[in-house]
């Protein structure tokens, strides 16, 4: 079974968050979500969610995905947490799957991880940060073990990406015909 990591920071987008854990679910992915801190978070359009432990309670733990629902602030409350970033640049190190939707790729751009990359992200997230990328602007981007997507109206093609990448080509079909697409 793999098993996947959803952070979750106040400020996060509801959709991406939503569509992320319950398509993976479906999949048979083992999820944890962490928040930053202790406690409900409360998402960018009012939701209260509630996640399954904190980030410093799994920061040791190995994960076969780390996936960053975007939104903000919630993005950016990731691209500030020391945690994570000690976490994707340990992910990345070990060529374990990486993914972020929307502007959630600020948090990679800030652990030192999208050099030489090719993604996709809302557009304008990366404007203000020194990395060097190429923006391909579509729906979903792979680039080795990091998976983009450009934002929540694409947020169940870039769930069933990560299922196909973890799982393969048959069970995202599967999924998909679950989901009627």
């Amino acid at each position: 079974m793999k098993t996947v990591l959803v952070p979750l920071a106040d400020g996060c987008e509801e959709l991406e968050a939503v569509a992320i854990t319950d398509i993976l679910t479906r999949a048979g992915a083992t999820l944890i979500t962490a928040g930053l801190h202790t406690g409900p978070i409360k998402a960018s359009r009012g939701l209260t969610m509630v996640p399954d432990t904190t980030l410093a309670q799994v920061q040791d733990d190995l994960f076969d995905l780390i996936v960053l629902p975007g939104g903000l602030p919630g993005a950016i409350h990731l691209a500030e947490d020391p945690i994570l970033h000690a976490m994707l640049q340990s992910q990345d190190l070990h060529n374990r799957t990486l993914a972020a939707i929307c502007a959630a790729p600020q948090a990679l751009a800030v652990a030192g991880l999208l050099t030489n990359r090719t993604l996709t992200c809302y557009p304008g997230a990366l404007d203000a940060f020194d990395c060097q990328w190429t923006n391909t602007g579509g729906a979903v981007e792979v680039d080795r073990n990091l998976i983009t997507g450009r934002g929540p109206g694409v947020a169940v093609d870039f769930a069933l990406e990560l299922v196909d990448q973890l799982y393969g080509p048959e069970k995202r079909a599967q999924v998909a015909d679950e989901l009627a697409i």
